[in-house]
Order: C-alpha cells, then structure tokens, then sequence
C-alpha cells in the first residue's frame, strides 16, 4: 500500500463539499503488483447518464524539483490510466495538484505539453483547504 500524499485529507473533503460521494479510498486496481489511485469517487449527473466516475491521484509537488515531480506524476498517471482502461472503463482518472504546482511547472510549456501528450485532466486544489477545485483538462 502506497504512502498517502500530505494534501490526500483537503482533497478529499474538497470533493466531498463539491457533491462527490468518495467510494474508495484508496481505489486498488486488480494487478499484481497492487497499484492504487488515493480515491474513487462518483457523483450523480442527469438521470439519464447515470453516474461520473472518477479516480484520483493526489500528488502534492512537495520536492525542490518540479520536473522530478512531474516526471514521477507522468508515470503514476499513464500507468492508472491503463489500469483504469482494464479494470474500470467508464471511470476518468484525473491527477490531483496543488495550486503552486499547476502555477510552476503545469502551466509552463513543458507542462502544456505533458498534458496535451497524456491528454491529463488536473484537479488543482489549495493546500489551505480555501476555495472551489479547478478541474483542467485537454482537448
């Protein structure tokens, strides 16, 4: 079992104070080894459509490199995202950064390309716990 990011418990009541019912927590994928995002969450939408699914890996850019961080988070997130295409197809996986990493390294060039290449979709909260999350994803 992988160790929790510090921000996992903001995250967490952020989604719930948005509508989100955390299902999982963490969600484990069916692999050997057993990988985990933090969190499974749904939250109702139209009738019609059901519910959203989503997964999330909470990253908190704690380390003096961002690049490191994003480096590690890429990884983290492509290998999910195959797990999630395996295991859970109608569940989104989105990864979950802090507003000074989104401002540092996701919104710089390098960033804009790792998203756009992985077609990321971010969740960016505050450390504080203050404010609505920022959902960002690619076209």
């Amino acid at each position: 079992m992988s160790r929790r990011d510090m921000y996992h418990e903001q995250v967490k009541a952020a989604l719930i104070q948005e509508g989100w019912k955390v299902t999982h927590d963490p969600l484990i994928f069916k692999s050997e080894p057993e990988l985990s995002t933090d969190l499974g969450a749904e939250r109702p939408i139209a009738a019609q459509r059901g519910q959203e699914k989503i997964a999330v890996e909470v990253k908190s850019f704690l380390q003096m490199s961002q690049v490191s961080e994003l480096e590690k988070a890429m990884g983290q997130y492509e290998l999910y995202r195959w797990l999630l295409q395996d295991n859970e197809p109608d569940r989104e996986l989105y990864l979950a950064v802090p507003t000074h990493a989104y401002e540092g390294i996701f919104s710089k060039p390098v960033g804009k390309m790792v998203m756009a290449k992985l077609r990321m979709k971010l969740i960016v909260y505050s450390v504080s716990g203050e404010g609505e999350l920022q959902w960002i994803q690619t076209q």
